[in-house]
């Protein structure tokens, strides 16, 4: 494989989570009716979902600098297969909660190990740049995965759309057969308490990796709130499900591509944080309107759509420079840094989203206000950055 498709595949592994949780969003009505459960009980299968995958990168990280970055991404997409059979399967809310947590322990070294293998290949404002591209390669995620979602389940029914997850996960070892290994030295102390401790304490003494992981972990909360909120207000608000809420939802992939493209250029001509300081101004306009058409009565399918759009444009930005910053300082324990990245950003997301997202409910100014409050504090992170004096 070229440098190219290594990157490409990477933005796809990074995307893992994305596609396995948006091509749900279409049918998750329809899995409220058929397992008989709440809609906050299947919102459940996104949250717990992202929880699993932060928690089981702290693993697989360290595991791929001991044991090398493809045997050790095979066994995560082999855990995430077991899941996606189980989630299909399931025949209650039960069932379906413990197999997307098997699929998040799994798909977590699909994230962890994307992130790790491009630490391993590029640095500095390269590694950003190539973030940024990797970015707009996840968006392939949000905006192809609800309508297969729309389309699988209206020919075969929701737990077909699972069961292409399985599909996924097949093609995606296959792959990883092709893949080079890029990890320089594998290190066989890796796993053990004394090296995660050094590098744990290694980790948050870099002050750039402290601050940036703050920022990371507000801006992947925002994301996760739209990601877990969204089928329910288009439903409960607009009257939109199935393939109706799927046109509508994936438009907003085509924001975060426009945002990448952006992003690449602000990088050279200004700087990382610099673009990050832009995006969050932009979010926060975006949401500060969400919140308006709510408050004044005039927020439809298309003005919250359009809306959204103008939101993807940025919140990508924050997630690949962000990211950038974290891992940038840590080139020699690239994959131990990347999975406490991972499992601080997504845990710590879905616990602020958990809290506020029955605040949100269903209505588009719940929703609007909860999401300017998540992006004012990451703004206000990003702008009040100060690198140290060399």
């Amino acid at each position: 494989m070229n440098s190219r498709a290594i990157v490409t595949f990477c933005g796809l592994l990074t995307a893992a989570s994305a596609i396995s949780i948006d091509i749900t969003l279409p049918v998750m009505s329809d899995m409220v009716t058929d397992l008989g459960s709440p809609y906050p009980a299947v919102q459940m299968t996104i949250t717990i979902y992202m929880f699993m995958a932060g928690v089981a990168q702290l693993v697989w990280g360290p595991a791929s600098d001991r044991f090398g970055r493809r045997p050790v991404l095979a066994a995560g997409l082999g855990i995430f297969l077991v899941g996606a059979v189980i989630s299909t399967l399931a025949p209650t809310v039960g069932w379906m909660l413990a197999g997307r947590a098997i699929q998040g322990a799994g798909g977590a070294a699909a994230i962890v190990l994307g992130r790790t293998i491009l630490r391993d290949l590029f640095s500095g404002s390269e590694l950003a740049r190539t973030l940024a591209f990797a970015s707009a390669v996840f968006a392939a995620g949000p905006i192809v995965a609800p309508f297969a979602g729309g389309i699988i389940a209206s020919l075969l029914g929701w737990r077909a759309v699972l069961g292409f997850l399985v599909v996924v996960a097949l093609a995606a070892l296959i792959v990883v057969w092709r893949l080079p290994e890029t990890i320089s030295a594998r290190d066989p102390s890796a796993l053990t308490l004394e090296t995660y401790g050094r590098r744990m304490a290694r980790f948050w003494s870099e002050p750039q990796s402290r601050w940036f992981q703050a920022v990371a972990t507000l801006g992947m909360a925002s994301m996760l709130l739209i990601i877990a909120s969204a089928p329910r207000i288009y439903d409960e608000a607009f009257g939109m499900t199935g393939m109706a809420f799927a046109t509508f939802f994936a438009l907003h992939g085509f924001g975060i591509i426009i945002g990448q493209m952006v992003n690449r250029r602000l990088i050279v001509s200004m700087g990382v944080v610099p673009a990050m300081v832009i995006a969050g101004s932009v979010m926060v306009t975006a949401s500060a309107l969400i919140l308006a058409t709510g408050l004044l009565g005039i927020a439809n399918a298309w003005t919250t759509t359009g809306l959204l759009i103008l939101f993807a444009t940025s919140y990508l930005v924050i997630a690949s420079n962000s990211t950038a910053m974290v891992l940038d300082p840590h080139g020699q324990m690239a994959g131990f840094a990347a999975s406490v990245f991972g499992v601080v950003m997504q845990i710590g997301a879905a616990l602020i989203v958990t809290a506020i997202v029955p605040f949100a409910g269903g209505s588009v100014t719940g929703f609007g206000l909860a999401l300017l409050v998540v992006c004012i504090c990451c703004l206000a992170m990003a702008a009040a950055w100060r690198p140290r004096r060399q």
